[in-house]
């Protein structure tokens, strides 16, 4: 056991998951998503041949499908049924994670625990990996998802580190 816990923090048991660069080349950015360049939200639900249903959303709190799209793109499987996972899969069959709960539970049960926790940023720059934002008292999600490249979110957080009381980073190097 003492061996695993050992290879646990030194990230060897953790060796299929994809490195940080491997998340960030797979990461889509916000104007491929928004339509600045002519790519839509919609668009990006039928190329990736996501559920329906995700059609037409409204308030596109998209945060936790760019992180699945992150890790499923860059070979890691993320396993379905547990963390009240919704059932969302791409057109390779691949499953989606699209909500921040979710997320978290997954990243908790199949990765480990997080490497740094607080609501302070300078807890967390120089360290890369996905980063979980809750109890930020938004009104149309329950937190934000994102690639923290050391110096801030590969997507956006802006003022997140102060509108956020719980932040956990998952070091990826």
């Amino acid at each position: 056991m003492l061996f695993l816990v050992i290879l646990s923090v030194l990230g060897v048991a953790n060796a299929a998951w994809p490195s940080f660069s491997q998340l960030e080349d797979n990461y889509p950015s916000y104007p491929y998503l928004f339509g600045v360049f002519g790519t839509t939200w919609d668009e990006l639900v039928e190329e990736e041949g996501l559920d329906s249903w995700l059609l037409g959303v409204a308030d596109k709190n998209t945060c936790t499908m760019r992180v699945s799209r992150a890790l499923t793109h860059a070979g890691k499987t993320i396993a379905p049924g547990s963390c009240n996972w919704s059932g969302v899969r791409d057109s390779q069959n691949r499953p989606y994670i699209i909500r921040v709960g979710t997320m978290r539970c997954y990243l908790e049960n199949e990765y480990r625990h997080a490497d740094v926790t607080g609501s302070s940023e300078s807890s967390f720059r120089g360290k890369k990996g996905i980063i979980v934002f809750q109890d930020c008292g938004f009104q149309a999600a329950t937190g934000h998802v994102d690639l923290y490249d050391g110096s801030g979110c590969v997507g956006q957080c802006p003022g997140y580190f102060d509108a956020c009381s719980n932040i956990r980073l998952f070091q990826f190097n």
